[in-house]
């Protein structure tokens, strides 16, 4: 038997680039928020590691320097960007998943 977490890390494995959150919860058919309490799940097992960039996730935004005093202030900024989280499939190991009794061969 398939579980949802088995498709999920078959999905990673099929995709050879960057893939949105809300295209692979559709096609394993859960929520965005049940998605990410799977990578959740996923990252804390070891079969996805979080990117070590300090800057991915956060809101990044101009020096506040560069607009002098033209500068709008930061909610109306065309310079903000929020990063989305990155995540990287780990391969060559078998992960034990909670409550499966079973690992993953990745």
């Amino acid at each position: 038997m398939t579980t949802v977490l088995d498709q999920l890390v078959n999905e990673l494995r099929a995709e050879r680039g960057p893939v949105r959150s809300s295209d692979l919860a559709h096609r394993i058919g859960v929520s965005e928020p049940a998605l990410d309490g799977m990578i959740s799940v996923l990252t804390a097992k070891g079969v996805l590691s979080a990117s070590s960039d300090v800057t991915e996730g956060e809101a990044i935004a101009c020096s506040g320097v560069a607009c002098g005093a033209t500068c709008v202030g930061l909610d109306a900024c065309p310079f903000i960007a929020n990063v989305p989280d990155t995540y990287t499939l780990v391969v060559d190991q078998a992960v034990p998943l909670p409550g499966l009794g079973r690992a993953v061969e990745q």
